[in-house]
């Protein structure tokens, strides 16, 4: 691109641009999707100058599309190599966190002492060009997915001095919008939602207004980027707790116990509702009814009993206990009567306890039974990694780590996927920072070739450390969480405003899902078989095991596709 002072290179979605290094990815000049995909791309820049070390810049845009803009921020891996990921790069600066920029804002002039000053209107994020490091735009287009009119669109982009509004750099590629649409996204994703975190980010009381503007602005970017379910904490959720101890209390349902008798209050629950699906969101999953990791005990309860705010249920309570199956009968019951006059019975989600190990089989199934035939007819799913939990109809629907989905395909028809911070290597998918971009992308071809139903991820804004215990900043330590490496934890980062600030990582997995909707677009118009042969003929057999290779070949791959559904469509 013409360097009049700025050295820039455009790249895919998929580059890893480290501010000490020259970009090595292939430019990119064309890039194609269909009418509501959004559709994302970089711009990485540097100061060319023999004279200045860094100067204050501002970008336009001139295009024909909606586009929204980001600066890329750095955050600090202290700890990038693991005997369970193969990928390899160096501890440094790695680009995650995107800072909302407005596109093309208003530039006004002020006095300044040694004479005048540009600034921009509406923009607190500035950007400096240094001599010494590149920095990264995100651009997304379309990134609120709305049917764009077919064609092809220039984008250019130009880089002006603050100093002078001098013009010193430019860059542009072309974006193809083809003729038809990814069709509803019908897959079921999540990423555990835990509002304690706000709360303990923040500073903020759990379920105040300003608890209801954080949270509210949370589910959006989350929706934004295809999440369509969230984790609803009708009681506190049993997770990731140390024995015996306890998270902060989070209880949407209010309870009450007088004269032996329960009574529920579901309207802290009908607002956590109202907002979430107001901000996209359209499946809810309740808390776990069990303890994690065994089923042994129940969750934290908390009740008003007989004029007194209390734990009625918790680490003390058996969970097949008569007291607890007698809550449950009366909870359970009035709680989808409710849902039923919302028209939500059959979005609602219900988990027994997570993760369960082959020696708490029994203890689980146990458990289970306490709820009775009280959820029947809808639907119950549990993560977990071996077979014999569905084998004998222990779990009706699994959730499978993906190193373990061969022990399930072929034998159930209805099943989620989930994964971890912990095996990353060979083809397993993965978005920690350290992972490439690449292993992040790759999930959707998987995904659509094993006909998963949808996606469950521990860790939306988990800030905490292990156990839950302590919080950090994860934009100044995204590794506080040990056991899974840099961001296993979480895919968006605390703004000190309130606001959620969304990752590249966030963003890269929505393209894998929206990967998987543009082979059910050219299922649609070719068949199931022939669109399976056409993913074969590119990569062989596809397992959760087959890495599909580096960025340039998961992107021609892409290309192929959008080339067939248009071809395919010429011919309707």
């Amino acid at each position: 691109m013409e360097n009049k002072g700025i050295k820039t290179v455009v790249t895919s979605s998929l580059a890893k641009i480290f501010p000490e290094l020259d970009p090595k990815d292939t430019p990119l000049t064309y890039l194609s999707g269909l009418r509501n995909e959004p559709l994302s791309f970089q711009v990485a820049y540097k100061l060319d100058s023999e004279k200045d070390f860094c100067e204050g810049v501002y970008v336009k845009i001139d295009t024909a599309l909606p586009i929204s803009l980001y600066s890329v921020g750095f955050v600090p891996v202290l700890q990038t190599r693991d005997p369970l990921l193969d990928d390899s790069f160096r501890p440094g600066l790695f680009g995650d966190i995107l800072l909302p920029k407005k596109t093309n804002p208003r530039l006004k002039k002020s006095p300044y002492p040694w004479g005048e000053a540009f600034s921009l209107e509406d923009d607190a994020v500035r950007l400096v060009a240094r001599t010494d490091s590149w920095q990264t735009l995100w651009l997304t287009v379309n990134e609120n997915g709305k049917r764009l009119k077919s064609g092809s669109y220039p984008v250019r982009i130009t880089f002006h001095s603050m100093k002078d509004d001098s013009e010193f750099g430019e860059c542009g590629l072309v974006v193809d919008i083809i003729g038809t649409s990814l069709p509803k996204q019908n897959f079921k994703y999540t990423n555990w939602f835990h509002c304690d975190c706000l709360c303990d980010m923040y500073d903020v009381e759990l379920f105040s207004e300003r608890f209801w503007k954080i949270f509210a602005d949370y589910v959006e970017k989350a929706s934004r980027n295809g999440m369509n379910t969230i984790l609803t904490p009708c009681f506190t959720p049993p997770l990731d707790t140390p024995v015996g101890d306890e998270r902060m209390t989070v209880q949407l349902v209010g309870i009450t116990l007088e004269d032996g008798k329960y009574s529920f209050d579901f309207s802290m629950l009908d607002r956590f509702i109202d907002i979430a699906t107001k901000n996209g969101i359209e499946y809810f999953e309740h808390a776990h009814f069990f303890s994690q990791w065994g089923a042994k005990k129940t969750p934290k309860i908390m009740a008003t009993v007989d004029g007194r705010y209390k734990r009625i249920f918790g680490w003390d309570t058996a969970a097949w206990g008569k007291k607890y199956k007698t809550f449950l009968e009366s909870y359970i019951p009035a709680l989808i009567t409710y849902l039923k006059e919302k028209g939500l019975d059959k979005n609602f989600i219900y988990h027994v306890s997570d993760e369960p190990e082959p020696w708490a089989h029994a203890d689980y199934l146990r458990a289970k039974r306490t709820l009775g035939n009280l959820l029947d007819g809808y639907t119950i799913c549990d993560a977990l990694s071996h077979y014999e939990f569905y084998e004998d109809g222990t779990v009706e629907t699994p959730i499978v780590n993906i190193p373990h989905i061969k022990d399930f395909y072929g034998k159930t028809k209805d099943f989620w996927a989930y994964y971890t911070g912990y095996r990353c290597t060979g083809g397993f998918s993965n978005r920690k920072i350290n992972t490439s971009s690449e292993r992040n992308r790759m999930f959707g071809v998987q995904l659509y070739m094993h006909d998963i139903k949808g996606f469950l991820h521990w860790g939306y804004n988990y800030w905490y450390g292990v156990l839950s215990q302590g919080i950090s900043n994860p934009c100044t330590d995204p590794g506080i969480f040990s056991g899974g490496g840099p961001g296993s934890s979480f895919i968006v980062y605390p703004a000190a405003n309130g606001s959620c600030l969304q990752s590249i990582r966030q963003k890269v997995f929505y393209e894998a899902l929206n990967d998987m909707r543009a082979l059910k677009t050219l299922e649609r118009l070719i068949g199931k078989r022939e669109t399976r042969k056409f993913v074969t003929d590119n990569f062989g057999e596809i397992t959760f095991d087959t890495h599909l290779g580096n960025a340039d070949r998961i992107l021609s791959f892409r290309k192929s596709v959008n080339e067939k559904i248009a071809n395919s469509l010429k011919k309707q």
